[in-house]
């Protein structure tokens, strides 16, 4: 005490991909995977743009998902030249839905939005 906030208790709905952070991959098809999870119940649905947040499609929830544990998915993608900017959106049986912005916290322990995950799609040599 005193706390400059709340108390961390339990985590909020959170996605994450499974790529290196400003990575590479041959323009083409690609299995793009990830996985979500939250402290407050089991993941209904994962949503993924890979346009910056312009559009979203489902991706497919593999098992097992468990209540408050995370949960593999993965999408098919065409990646394309340049600069991609993925994201990925999480929704709980809690009805959380990881928001586009939150408020600042203090050193960002509270951190659940929406990450703009950067790839660069290059042509094959």
């Amino acid at each position: 005490p005193p706390a400059n906030g709340p108390a961390l208790t339990t985590q909020k709905v959170r996605s994450a991909f499974e790529l290196a952070w400003d990575g590479e991959l041959p323009v083409g098809k690609f299995l793009l995977r990830g996985r979500s999870w939250s402290g407050e119940g089991t993941i209904e649905k994962v949503d993924v743009s890979v346009d910056g947040g312009k559009t979203f499609h489902p991706a497919r929830l593999r098992e097992p998902n468990i209540d408050k544990a995370w949960v593999r998915w993965d999408i098919d993608w065409n990646v394309q030249p340049g600069e991609n900017k993925l994201q990925a959106r999480a929704t709980d049986s809690a009805g959380n839905t990881q928001p586009m912005k939150i408020p600042l916290n203090e050193q960002g322990y509270a951190y659940w939005s929406v990450v703009t995950h950067t790839i660069r799609g290059c042509e094959p040599v």
